[in-house]
C-alpha cells in the first residue's frame, strides 16, 4: 500500500510582506489542512516543522512546539501524545518530511502526521536579496485505501561542491538581529545540472522513462529556472508546472501551492503520475513519485 495525500491546507502570500508572520502562516494552513481532513487534531501522531525562516529569527525551543499549540494538537498531557519536532533542509525540508512520516506509517508505527512549513522574513528593512514570498503549506498523510495512489519512491542528493553558491545567515549586532542572504550568479545553472541525475535515478528506481509522467511538480524558483529546466532532465516543456506568473517563489511552501493551484483547476486527473522536485541550498535536490 502506498502513503497518500489525505488533505491540504494553504496559507497563501499576501501583498505586503509584513501583514502575516511565519507562526501565524504555519498556523493558518495546518488549520485549513485539519478542516479539509476527516482526521482531528488528536489524531495527529507526528507533526513535523519544515520552515526555515521565522518571526524574529527564533531559533530554540523547536517552533514546531509553537504550531502544535496553536493548532491545539495533543497538549495536555494527561491524553494523547504527539511527537512535533524541526526539520530544516532548505527547499527540500517538506518533501524530507513527508518521507520521514511515510516510514512510519508503512511500518505501523503512526496512522496519521502533519508535515507543515512557512516562511516569513520579519525584518523591518528585509535584505534586498530576500525575495520569498509569505506563506504556508500543510499536508496530513495517511495509508491509502487505494493501493494504486500514493508516493512512490523518494531520491535526495547533497552536491557539497556547491555549498558556497548559496547562504544565510542572521547579523545579531542589530537591534532584534537581521537576516541576510547571499546568492552566487552561478546557482540556477548549478541547480539545473544538480536535478539532472536526481530524477534519471528516481525514473530507474520507478522502472519508468519520461512518457510515462505527466507532470513535473519543481520548485518554483525563477523563470529562467523553469524554461531551462526541461532541457537538463529530458522532459517536454509542456510537461513542466510553471507557475511563476501567479506566486513567486515561496522556498519551503512552493511545490504545494503549486498542488493545490493544479487540483483546484482540475489540470491533474485520477490515474495520473507527477514528479514533485525540491530545490535547495547545500545543494540539496529531493523528488519523489506520486500516483493520483
Amino acid at each position: 500500500m502506498r502513503i497518500r495525500i489525505e488533505s491540504m491546507g494553504m496559507s497563501y502570500p499576501r501583498k505586503k510582506i509584513w501583514e502575516k508572520g511565519s507562526l501565524a502562516h504555519a498556523v493558518h494552513a495546518g488549520s485549513r489542512c485539519l478542516k479539509n481532513s476527516h482526521y482531528n487534531p488528536m489524531d495527529v501522531e507526528v507533526l513535523i516543522n519544515s520552515g526555515i525562516y521565522r518571526d524574529e529569527h527564533y531559533a530554540e525551543p523547536a517552533f514546531s512546539t509553537f504550531i502544535q499549540k496553536k493548532l491545539g494538537i495533543n497538549t495536555d498531557f494527561q491524553g494523547r501524545r504527539t511527537l512535533s519536532f524541526d526539520l530544516q533542509n532548505g527547499a527540500s525540508g517538506m518533501l524530507n518530511g513527508i518521507h520521514i512520516l511515510s516510514n512510519l506509517i508503512s511500518t505501523g508505527r503512526i496512522n496519521t502526521g502533519m508535515v507543515i512549513s512557512s516562511e516569513a522574513n520579519t525584518d523591518k528593512k528585509p535584505d534586498p536579496n530576500y525575495h520569498y514570498a509569505n506563506s504556508g503549506a500543510a499536508v496530513i498523510l495517511d495509508l491509502s485505501p487505494i493501493s494504486q495512489i500514493g508516493f512512490g519512491n523518494f531520491v535526495f542528493k547533497s552536491f557539497d561542491k556547491y555549498i558556497h553558491l548559496y547562504s544565510s545567515f542572521v547579523n545579531l549586532t542589530q537591534k532584534y538581529g537581521r537576516l541576510f542572504i547571499k546568492k552566487k550568479n552561478e546557482l540556477e545553472d548549478a541547480y539545473l545540472e544538480c536535478a539532472q541525475s536526481v530524477i534519471k535515478e528516481l525514473l530507474e528506481l520507478e522502472n519508468l522513462n519520461a512518457n510515462d509522467i505527466d507532470f513535473i511538480i519543481p520548485s518554483q524558483i525563477s523563470e529562467y529556472f523553469l524554461n531551462k529546466l526541461p532541457e537538463n532532465i529530458h522532459f517536454n516543456a509542456e510537461k513542466i508546472i510553471n507557475l511563476t506568473h501567479k506566486y513567486t517563489d515561496t522556498f519551503t511552501t512552493s511545490i504545494f501551492l503549486s498542488l493545490r493551484h493544479l487540483m483546484e483547476k482540475k489540470i491533474i486527473k485520477p490515474g495520473q503520475t507527477a514528479i514533485f522536485l525540491t530545490v535547495g541550498a547545500g545543494i540539496t535536490i529531493g523528488a519523489s513519485v506520486y500516483h493520483f
